[in-house]
């Protein structure tokens, strides 16, 4: 076994040493049970050697009959026990209370602490609080969802046989389920985490079990929807997005999965949102880490080719782009509408890699040429134009390690971010069917109401408003239709899966820095979450487009798989 007790003193390396003899000793005779295993490693966790602890454990855990979700069940009881005595709080500006201060305090445990490093491509990995704490940290699998709602674990990243690509099975990043408490003194807004129980501490709507008992893990899919070589929904690094589908199509896509794949939903976003906070103590990422929201660029091409494999630009144009990124081709011929949702702005390429920009001299004139991959080679005419285009999964795979950031700058908006392991913010929407809307006529013709239905069954989703979505009693009535003055100042304090403005009128760099977009007709609409390429300050971690009804679909919706929220009970206590 590998030394993992670096941290100690010499007195107390040799007693560990002996105990760590004493279990391969039990083990090898067949007399070590789990929770002796267990109360060992629980021991050895001090917040800066989770990852080597956990593959110390991970071989030991095999022995028995378990699977490797109870397995990774059993290594979440660890971590909470190790952190059972700690409290992380976080406290911001009351909504009611003028200015609209966006960063948040970190009280009890997180006090002293700073936000955690985020990274791009280029910058040096400096290990920090959030790298090894129970409370921050993950590990990615492969999985295929269950009919109980549990997982069937396949492998562990660091396993043989872990497939980044989702091919396997879609890649989820698995995590500690926190105890969650919420409260308001009037002036200040409080959220605290814990990992075992505590007065007033509930959990997430995703980790409680269809038996309403508490999941020790939580797990949310790690990249943006694409498909498999059967055509099913999957997460994974490489694939090429899966837009102009709509979310009533996706779960049908989903389900080519398997029978109980859900569609991402409000318990992922909310995971999201609280990650980002919990790591990074502000309310919302908008002006520190922007993902891919400036990215809107069309050129027509500065020179015609054949059978080519590349595109020529002036120099200024080229310079906009970023090698890695992803774009499409197409040949508009006389057409004037250049929207990317024509079919004849990618009838030459869809979706596929920037792989290097250089300046070339054709006939004494500089251009730069921008170099595709491509299967093979294309005709560009003279009215052949290039579009930026939704990212193919997997760009944050350039970040080092498990760091949160922006492959190319945290704040150019040309790149996706990545949170906790989990790969947001490509240049689609992501969409999904839980919630659903019923928005109905408000006091005027610009402004609509709305009343929040969920359904907690993966099984049972739809396209429309069925009997199996149940009102969550969340209504938000005289919404502005477009962005308007949608800017999130608050959002619905609830322990259901549901996370919906309360209050407007904040602004792109107050409270939670992302608008909402109010539909402008009645019927039921579902989420188009976060942000598009073009979306700008608009868009975000708290960015919502509520206009658009589950049968709508375009290159800007891309729907994607949801987490452990696919399938979830009702919290009691």
């Amino acid at each position: 076994m590998d030394n993992i007790f670096g941290f100690l003193s010499e007195k107390e390396y040799k007693a560990q040493m002996e105990r760590q003899n004493e279990l391969l000793a039990a083990i090898a005779s067949g007399t070590a049970g789990a929770d002796f295993t267990d109360e060992m490693f629980v021991n050895l966790l001090d917040g800066s050697n989770t990852t080597t602890v956990f593959w110390s454990w991970w071989p030991l855990s095999a022995v028995g009959d378990g699977t490797k979700y109870e397995r990774l069940c059993r290594w979440a009881h660890i971590m909470a026990r190790a952190w059972k005595d700690k409290t992380y709080t976080l406290r911001s500006i009351n909504a009611a209370t003028s200015g609209g201060v966006h960063t948040m305090t970190p009280l009890d445990d997180l006090a002293g602490k700073t936000g955690a490093q985020l990274c791009t491509e280029s910058t040096a990995a400096v290990e920090d609080w959030a790298d090894n704490d129970p409370m921050t940290w993950y590990i990615r699998a492969n999985a295929l969802s269950l009919a109980d709602g549990t997982m069937n674990v396949l492998f562990v990243e660091g396993e043989d046989g872990f497939d980044i690509t989702g091919e396997v099975a879609p890649v989820y990043a698995f995590s500690l389920a926190l105890w969650i408490r919420e409260w308001s003194d009037g002036a200040y807004d409080y959220i605290s985490y814990r990992t075992q129980e505590g007065q007033q501490y509930y959990p997430d709507a995703a980790d409680v079990a269809p038996d309403n008992t508490k999941r020790p893990i939580t797990w949310h899919s790690c990249f943006p929807g694409s498909l498999n070589s059967k055509g099913g929904l999957t997460s994974g690094a490489g694939g090429k997005p899966y837009n102009f589908a709509s979310a009533q199509t996706g779960i049908t896509t989903a389900r080519k999965t398997s029978a109980y794949e859900g569609l991402w939903n409000d318990c992922d976003t909310r995971w999201a949102l609280r990650m980002w906070q919990l790591r990074h103590f502000d309310l919302e990422n908008s002006g520190i880490c922007e993902g891919c929201l400036n990215y809107n660029y069309q050129y027509k091409v500065a020179q015609a080719e054949s059978g080519v494999t590349r595109v020529l630009l002036t120099k200024a144009q080229a310079a906009n782009l970023l090698v890695g990124s992803t774009v499409s081709i197409g040949d508009p011929a006389d057409q004037t509408n250049y929207d990317r949702g024509q079919a004849y702005m990618r009838n030459l390429a869809e979706a596929v890699h920037i792989g290097s920009i250089e300046d070339v001299t054709i006939d004494d004139v500089q251009y730069s040429a921008v170099n595709l991959v491509l299967d093979a080679p294309i005709e560009v005419t003279a009215t052949t134009y290039i579009s930026t285009w939704p990212y193919i999964s997997g760009h944050t795979e350039c970040l080092p390690g498990h760091k949160d950031g922006c492959g190319y700058s945290l704040t150019a908006g040309k790149t996706p971010i990545r949170v906790m392991g989990v790969e947001l913010l490509d240049g689609a929407y992501s969409i999904g069917l839980d919630p659903l809307y019923n928005v109905t006529a408000g006091s005027d013709a610009t402004h609509w109401n709305y009343e929040v239905f969920e359904c907690r069954d993966s099984e049972k989703l739809a396209g429309s408003i069925t009997s199996n979505y149940t009102s969550t009693g969340i209504v938000l009535n005289d919404v502005a239709q477009g962005w308007g003055v949608n800017w999130v100042k608050e959002f619905f304090r609830t322990k259901l899966g549901i996370l919906f403005p309360k209050l407007f009128n904040g602004s792109s760099t107050t409270y939670y820095k992302s608008a909402f977009y109010g539909s402008g007709s009645t019927g039921a609409r579902c989420p188009w979450r976060f942000g598009i390429l073009d979306d700008g300050a608009g868009g975000g971690l708290a960015c919502e487009v509520g206009s658009v009804w589950p049968g709508g679909a375009g290159w800007d919706g891309r729907p994607r798989l949801s987490g452990a929220g696919k399938k979830r009970g009702e919290w009691a206590a």
